[in-house]
């Protein structure tokens, strides 16, 4: 089988299973993206290829790729490896109102950037009626732009690509299961790196259980709201499971069920539901609102939360048992459904 475009449309593209995490674009003239979508332009006789090494819906061998600065091989847990799990938020306001549930991503990347750790920060925008796409920030008011979550995969990583780039530049990037994977796979890769792929210092990973197709969600979205801007998007734990949208001409509210057909097919075989390549994830506390759980696994993410508690960027509790167990058994249930929509797919 090939290991370049043709393998990748074979394995991936064709079968519908991209998540459209931006890894292969801007590698080459031959993919491109297209409402919210990748596609490919023209054919490619390149028989190994960055485009299917990077892509995190080719092979993905967890314990052939050591977590850097654990230094240990990926451990086979619901939750993968980390050195410890509670709840935090951030304690300036301004991040828990504009942010989602306690705003720590955002306080995060933002003290990355003013302690230097990193100098810019890939993070994903979607601009009004535009599809999400990755853009570099490097300061506060940028981050608060971005901030909020939107449901829907974008090129993110394509960011990382494109660059500017001018020298040595230590990079962040947030981004979601697939995307980590793929930049966990651009570091594990041996093919020449043309890629800044050596410039990232930090990886945060968010929670995810399945992302939206771009487009149709949009279409939705008009049809309940109209025109008024979806300022923030927030769904509600079960057993309620409600889309909650706030926007300038008020509150609606949609039974989730009825966005369950814009899930893309590629999360449906996707098996990490808590970013476990990152060095910090994050994601709600279910029935808590106003904080995160915070899962802390790398030196680099143990380093820097440590340094943000200690300046009062943001504040920390133990996260209660219970909670941590359902953590457990939803992102085991999602390993478990991943594989076995795997096979029907074989």
């Amino acid at each position: 089988m090939s290991r370049g475009l043709k393998g990748l449309v074979e394995k991936v593209l064709s079968q519908g299973l991209c998540t459209s995490c931006g890894a292969c674009l801007s590698l080459c003239p031959y993919l491109r993206s297209w409402q919210g979508r990748v596609v490919k332009v023209h054919d490619c006789s390149l028989e190994d290829g960055r485009c299917f090494a990077y892509c995190p819906r080719t092979e993905f061998n967890f314990d052939g790729i050591e977590k850097k600065g654990v230094h240990q091989p990926y451990q086979h847990a619901e939750i993968g490896s980390f050195r410890r799990v509670l709840m935090a938020r951030a304690k300036d306001s301004t991040w828990r109102e504009r942010a989602q549930s306690g705003g720590t991503v955002s306080a995060l990347i933002d003290f990355a950037i003013r302690k230097k750790v990193i100098d810019a920060a890939i993070l994903t925008l979607r601009d009004g009626d535009s599809s999400p796409k990755g853009q570099i920030v490097m300061d506060r008011e940028d981050i608060l732009n971005h901030a909020g979550s939107s449901y829907v995969s974008g090129p993110t990583l394509e960011a990382l690509h494109r660059g500017p780039w001018e020298g040595e530049e230590k990079i962040g990037v947030v981004g979601l299961p697939c995307q980590v994977q793929a930049v966990s796979k651009m570091r594990a890769s041996t093919l020449e790196k043309k890629t800044p792929i050596d410039k990232i210092r930090l990886m945060i990973g968010l929670f995810c259980t399945w992302a939206l197709e771009d487009e149709p969600f949009r279409d939705f979205l008009k049809k309940r709201i109209g025109n008024w801007p979806a300022l923030k998007l927030e769904i509600t734990p079960p057993p309620e499971r409600l889309l909650k949208i706030h926007t300038t001409g008020g509150l609606y509210i949609v039974p989730v069920d009825e966005i369950r057909p814009f899930i893309r097919k590629g999360c449906e075989v996707c098996s990490d539901m808590t970013a476990e390549l990152a060095d910090i994830s994050a994601g709600t506390v279910e029935g808590i609102d106003g904080w995160n759980t915070v899962i802390v696994r790398s030196d680099q993410g143990e380093k820097l939360f440590k340094e943000a508690e200690a300046e009062g960027i943001i504040e920390s509790q133990p996260l209660p048992m219970e909670h941590l167990n359902h953590l457990k058994e939803a992102s085991l249930f999602k390993k478990e459904r991943a594989v076995k929509n795997f096979r029907n797919i074989e």
